[in-house]
């Protein structure tokens, strides 16, 4: 892995605090993080079709494969190979479905509600029941 790619990578995501909510890149660093296959231009993926592509995905990668993944990561210290068999486990979890919403939560401005705050009814139960499971 580039380890120049990388750090631009984590500059523009990460702090010592955690995530930032905001984030910028110089250009020519994000040219070249880009050209390392670290970062890419910015995408947006609707519900459904992010459902559809993990299920297609999921059933393309043998579990075996994702097994020697995790084992070999614990000589080789590629902790980037070791986060792999949580989100095939996750995703494999994930039934197939469309969008249907949820309210979830409300935004108060002076008492007042001026935004209702929506999820995927199914996602949500889903996770609970991961998050139940642990």
């Amino acid at each position: 892995m580039d380890h120049k790619a990388k750090n631009i990578l984590f500059q523009t995501y990460w702090t010592s605090k955690g995530w930032k909510n905001e984030y910028t890149t110089d250009l020519d660093e994000f040219i070249y993080a880009k050209e390392k296959g670290l970062m890419f231009e910015p995408l947006t993926v609707g519900h459904d079709e992010c459902v559809r592509k993990i299920l297609e995905i999921t059933d393309s990668i043998k579990p075996e494969k994702v097994m020697k993944a995790f084992l070999s990561s614990l000589s080789t210290r590629r902790l980037d190979w070791r986060s792999g068999i949580a989100s095939y486990y996750i995703a494999k979890q994930i039934p197939p479905h469309q969008y249907m919403p949820k309210k979830v939560g409300h935004f108060y401005q002076d008492d007042k509600i001026v935004a209702l705050h929506h999820t995927c009814q199914i996602c949500h139960e889903e996770s609970a029941d991961l998050r139940s499971a642990f």
